[in-house]
C-alpha cells in the first residue's frame, strides 16, 4: 500500500528489505545510513518565515509525521504509522556559530550534527537554521535518515521551500497538532476496520516476491510453535544469509588490495567542502569521450593516487562504490538506488589512461548489476539474521572499501530560502564504515564536491582535498 503526498510523491506504507537493512544496521554508529544537504544562503533567514515554509511541508508530506513501528519477529518489514506525539519544534531547530563563523567551524558543527543519532521513536529527521557564518551568511541543514528518501527523494522535498522566486510567499499557515490528530485518527480508524494484526502480517509472507525466501516464510507457522521444521528452517536462513554476505565480501577476488593507508575506522567524521567549474568539467569529460561521473572518478582516484605517493605509499587499486539510481518513476518516494562497487587502477598513468581504463570497468560493473543490486537483492534474507550479526558483517565489507561515491543532479536556475538567494551548498553522505564517501551535488555552474571522511583512515583530509582540486585542475588544462 502506498499513501499520496503532495507534489504527486507517493511512499510505501512499509518498508522494502533494503530500507529495513538499513534502519537495522544504524544500531552500530559506524554504519549511521543518515543524508543530509546544507544549502548556505546570502543573509540571516527569517525564522517566522521559514518556519512557515517548513510548517507547510510536514503537513503536505504526511511521511515527515511518522515514526517506525518494528515488524513481526523480522518477518515483516518496519511500517510507517502515525506520530501521535509529533513535535514540530523537536524537528526544526535554530542555532548560531561562536564569532568569527569561519568556514572550518562551520563544517565542524555541520559534522557534529550529522552524527547526532535520531530518537527511533519520532520521526527520523531534522531542519537545522544555522547564523554566524562569515560575511552575514546563513545555512539550512536537512538531515534524513535513508529510509525516509535518498538523495533524489531528498531533493524532491526541498522543492517545498527552495524556490525559484524571491517574492514567492510561503503556504498559509497550518495547525500542525490538529493535522497529526486527525491522522492518527484516521490511521485507528482504519487499522479497526480492517482488522490487521500481527497474524495478518505472518500470512502475507507466504506470497512474498523474492523466491530464496518463500520456502522459508512457508514455514513461519512451524516456527511460531517449535514444529519438527525448525531447525531445519532456521539453518537454511542462515545459510542464505551468510551466502549472500560472503557474495557481499567478493568481487573478483583482487578486493584484499586498496589503500595501504586508510585501514583505520571509527565512528568520527570531518567534511571538506571542494567546488568545481561544472561546465568546464562537462567539456573536458566529453572530449575525453565520457560523462562527468567518469572524470569526477578519475579526479577522486588520480588526487587519492597522489595522496598516497607523497606519504611513500603504492596502491595498485583502490575499492570503491558508485550509486546507481534504479528510479523509474519520478513520483516515487522513498530509496530507488543500487551500490555498484568497482576497482579503479592507482598506479602511476596518465590522465587519458586513467580515464578510460575508470570509463571501461564502470561501464563493466554497471553492465553486471541487475535490479537494487546484490545487497538489496538479499536484504530480505539478511534481515533474518539478529542485528549483531549483520552489523559485524556489514563492517568487515565496509572495511575493504577505500571509498564510496554519489552525484545527485541540483538545480541549474537560482533558488531563494525565505526570501534569499542560495549561494552554495553540499551533501554529507553515510560513511557506513568505509574510509569516506564523496557526494557531488550541483547548482548553478558549479559541482559541490563534499568529502565525509573518517579521520582515523584519512588523517589528513585537508591535504587529500588539495590533492583532488590538483587533480581536476590537471583534468581541466590537459
Amino acid at each position: 500500500m502506498a499513501e499520496q503526498s503532495g507534489r504527486g510523491t507517493r511512499f510505501s506504507r512499509h518498508m522494502s528489505p533494503g530500507e529495513a537493512l538499513m534502519w537495522n544496521v544504524e544500531k552500530d554508529p559506524w554504519l549511521n545510513p543518515s543524508g543530509a544537504s546544507v544549502s548556505i544562503v546570502d543573509g540571516r533567514i527569517d525564522i517566522e518565515q521559514i518556519t512557515q515554509w517548513l510548517a507547510g511541508m510536514v503537513a503536505e508530506v504526511p511521511r515527515l509525521r511518522e515514526r517506525v513501528e518494528h515488524g513481526v519477529a523480522r518477518f515483516t518489514t518496519p511500517a510507517w504509522v502515525p506520530d501521535s506525539e509529533f513535535d514540530f519544534g523537536y524537528h526544526v531547530r535554530h542555532i548560531g556559530l561562536p564569532p568569527p563563523g569561519s568556514e572550518r567551524q562551520f563544517l565542524d558543527l555541520v559534522a557534529l550534527l550529522y552524527r547526532d543519532p535520531y530518537d527511533r521513536t519520532r520521526p527520523p529527521w531534522q531542519v537545522i537554521i544555522i547564523d554566524g557564518l562569515e560575511d552575514g551568511r546563513s545555512a539550512l541543514m536537512m538531515k534524513m535518515h535513508h529510509t525516509i528518501a535518498d538523495g533524489y527523494g531528498m531533493a524532491r522535498l526541498q522543492e517545498r521551500f527552495m524556490v525559484r522566486d524571491p517574492k514567492q510567499k510561503p503556504p498559509p499557515k497550518v495547525d500542525i497538532d490538529a493535522i497529526v490528530a486527525e491522522t492518527v485518527a484516521e490511521a485507528e480508524a482504519d487499522r479497526a476496520e480492517s482488522g490487521a494484526g500481527p497474524a495478518d502480517q505472518v500470512t502475507k509472507l507466504v506470497t512474498a516476491p523474492v523466491s530464496a525466501t518463500r520456502w522459508v516464510t512457508g514455514e513461519v507457522a512451524n516456527l511460531a510453535t517449535g514444529g519438527p521444521q525448525k531447525s531445519a528452517v532456521v539453518s537454511g536462513a542462515t545459510g542464505l544469509a551468510k551466502m549472500a554476505i560472503s557474495q557481499l565480501r567478493s568481487t573478483g577476488g583482487g578486493e584484499k588490495s586498496g589503500s595501504p593507508l586508510w585501514r583505520g575506522r571509527s565512528s568520527r567524521r570531518h567534511l571538506e567542502v571542494l567546488p568545481v567549474p561544472l561546465s568546464d568539467c562537462r567539456r573536458a569529460a566529453k572530449a575525453l569521450g565520457g560523462s562527468f561521473n567518469d572524470l569526477f572518478l578519475t579526479a577522486l582516484t588520480s588526487g587519492a593516487a597522489a595522496y598516497h605517493e607523497e606519504r611513500g605509499a603504492q596502491a595498485t587499486n583502490f575499492n570503491t562504490s558508485f550509486v546507481v539510481s534504479t528510479r523509474s518513476d519520478a513520483s516515487e518516494g522513498g530509496n530507488s538506488f543500487a551500490p555498484m562497487r568497482v576497482q579503479v587502477p592507482a598506479t602511476p598513468m596518465s590522465n587519458v589512461e586513467r580515464f578510460k581504463a575508470i570509463q571501461e570497468r564502470v561501464a563493466e560493473q554497471r553492465a553486471a548489476l541487475s535490479g537494487g543490486g546484490l545487497m538489496f537483492g538479499m536484504a530480505r534474507v539478511i534481515n533474518l539474521l539478529p542485528t549483531s550479526v549483520t552489523t559485524r558483517a556489514a563492517r568487515a565489507q565496509a572495511a575493504r572499501l577505500d571509498f564510496a561515491t554519489s552525484n545527485v543532479r541540483g538545480a541549474s536556475r537560482p533558488l531563494y530560502i525565505a526570501g534569499l538567494p542560495m549561494t552554495g551548498l553540499f551533501a554529507p553522505g553515510p560513511v557506513a564504515a568505509s574510509a569516506m564517501i564523496v557526494t557531488v551535488i550541483s547548482y548553478l555552474d558549479t559541482a559541490y564536491i563534499g568529502f565525509t571522511i573518517d579521520p582515523a583512515a584519512v588523517d589528513e583530509p585537508g591535504e587529500l582535498r588539495q590533492s583532488v582540486a590538483v587533480a581536476f585542475e590537471d583534468l581541466l588544462t590537459a
